[in-house]
């Protein structure tokens, strides 16, 4: 009676094997873990121990846990429920992973009491109109849910409601692709991990309908689903990872595209997603470097959003330089504010002032934002303020994140204030990445791969750089979650300084013994110039900082 859910162990039993406490939370006491409970997952895992063994404890035990449910569970509320057995979506997740096992391949079992498959049968039928009439108004849950909906009526065509079901999950499904999924294929909650929730989804939606026979919706339903995958693909890194934007998990998108029979081979390009607001910058794969970079100047998720705007994540090959650091918990409390906060992403503040809150939503990029390419470079670039508590904005904050030549990454922050102020910036690394502070640059190493970050201000005070890792007071730092339940300690640079005029501060992130450093940088205005040096010799880039919508202009010459 030991169950697992997202890392997490706890016996629900009521003190015998044959009762539980269906709202028992685990060992964090979190709801969370009482709706995985309700899914009734674990029923694949008992049906496969019989299947693999023969042993029929595994199945009777499998019966047994559907009594007690049944039991107490059967009939559906009369409205919307987030009870933990009839939230809408578990009911879905029960249809979709748990109870067809049941009708399809243990109808006949002669251990299957007559009395406990009328009492299942009325209740996958009750299902069936609690999903049509109860469901979620929007987001993934929505479209779980019509999935679900639609396997009902596939598995009981006789049932009163049965084409009632499928007419309308399929005007739904139809709907809420169009109102939740971009053109370019990201799903408007901009997380990783929803996104691989709802392309699995759409690809049930292809089977049920292979199932259906039904050749039209087939033909109409395969390029939209495709691209869901191709957005996928086109995001991951050279380690086949997704970034963990919003709440995410750590999701091997290679591995996933490939068990679902989609080429996981990456872009060769760098790609602007301007619906969405993503900017994924690659080098040339064939380089020791093979850069990847995920620039974020879009709108905030329309759910299980972070406050990220302008969040920079980093790659060269395995090396995970710079990252998001995930979602751990969705429990309000500090660790829900760190995950979710800016304090836990590559981002500046301003006098401990977070910028504005983006739309939820958008049509086209954003003001302010905008992707370039040149000859041997790209470029994005966003625009936000830092506003105070009653609204007024106390300062402007332009990011410019540039590949230059070598395949390194240049970030520009250009601070724009005219009275003394705290400026706050952070970078953070992934867990196992060693950072070391030297007098004129930082070190990021990780067994044989390793990145040097060398940075300059145009102001005349100094930046103050300390590193943190696994800080567990009231101010949490230095964390990072792959997983949901999960944290890791992972190095953090916190640097700070005060600026009372506007100032760009440049930080350049190369790869392994790339001599790459940045030796001066000056504003003038909104012109700025920057000198470094690499392998390759001397370059200085010139660019003037767009305002009111305007391009950014870049130009990059060698010295020498």
């Amino acid at each position: 009676n030991v169950f697992e859910f997202q890392g997490l162990k706890d016996n629900p039993s009521l003190g015998n094997a044959d009762s539980y406490d269906w709202d028992h939370g685990g060992p964090k006491n979190d709801k969370e873990w009482a709706w995985f409970l309700n899914r009734h997952r674990y029923f694949e895992d008992l049906y496969v121990a019989f299947r693999k063994t023969g042993d029929p404890k595994y199945k009777e035990k499998l019966f047994q846990i559907l009594d007690d449910w049944l039991g107490k569970y059967a009939d559906a509320p009369s409205g919307m429920s987030f009870s933990s057995a009839w939230r809408p979506l578990e009911a879905a997740r029960r249809v979709l992973e748990s109870w067809d096992i049941i009708y399809l391949k243990l109808w006949s079992d002669p251990n299957f009491e007559s009395s406990l498959k009328s009492k299942f049968l009325a209740s996958l039928e009750n299902h069936g109109d609690y999903l049509q009439n109860h469901h979620a108004l929007f987001g993934n849950h929505l479209i779980t849910e019509m999935i679900a909906l639609l396997k009902v009526s596939l598995l009981l065509p006789e049932a009163k409601n049965s084409s009632q079901w499928q007419e309308y999950a399929l005007s739904k499904l139809s709907k809420e692709y169009d109102k939740q999924v971009y053109p370019e294929g990201a799903h408007k909650e901009l997380s990783s991990h929803y996104q691989r929730v709802v392309a699995l989804n759409y690809e049930k939606l292809l089977s049920l309908l292979k199932i259906s026979e039904n050749t039209d919706l087939i033909e109409a339903w395969t390029p939209k689903v495709d691209r869901l995958w191709e957005y996928f693909s086109a995001i991951q890194k050279p380690n086949g990872y997704a970034p963990l934007n919003n709440d995410s998990d750590r999701e091997n998108v290679f591995s996933l595209l490939k068990r679902n029979g989609r080429d996981p081979s990456q872009p060769i390009d760098s790609l602007y997603f301007p619906n969405a607001g993503q900017v994924v910058i690659r080098g040339d794969a064939r380089r020791a470097s093979n850069l990847w970079s995920f620039f974020d100047i879009g709108p905030r998720g329309s759910d299980h959003q972070h406050e990220d705007f302008m969040h920079v994540s980093l790659s060269f090959g395995d090396l995970d330089v710079l990252v998001d650091n995930g979602r751990y918990t969705y429990q309000p409390g500090k660790w829900r504010n760190y995950f979710q906060g800016p304090r836990s992403h590559n981002l500046l503040l301003v006098d401990e002032l977070q910028t504005e809150s983006k739309p939820n939503v958008a049509k086209g990029p954003l003001h302010g934002t905008g992707f370039i390419e040149g000859s041997h470079y790209e470029a994005a670039w966003g625009n936000a303020s830092f506003h105070n508590t009653v609204g007024d904005r106390e300062a402007d904050w332009q990011r410019i994140v540039i590949r230059v030549p070598s395949d390194n990454l240049l970030i520009i922050d250009h601070l724009i204030t005219f009275k003394t102020r705290l400026i706050e910036g952070y970078w953070h690394s992934a867990p196992l990445v060693d950072w070391t502070l030297h007098s004129d640059h930082i070190t990021a190493e990780k067994d044989a791969s390793s990145s040097k970050i060398t940075y300059a201000n145009s102001g005349t005070e100094s930046l103050d750089l300390s590193l943190e890792i696994g800080v567990n007071a009231q101010t949490v730092a230095g964390w990072h979650s792959p997983r949901f339940n999960l944290k890791k300690p992972a190095y953090s640079l916190h640097y700070q300084t005060t600026v009372s005029t506007p100032t760009v501060f440049a930080w350049l992130f190369s790869h392994q013994n790339d001599p790459s450093a940045i030796k001066a940088i000056e504003l003038n205005g909104r012109e700025f110039r920057l000198a470094y040096q690499n392998d390759e010799g001397n370059f200085e880039i010139g660019g003037r900082l767009p305002i009111r919508g305007e391009k950014l202009t870049l130009t990059i010459q060698r010295k020498n």
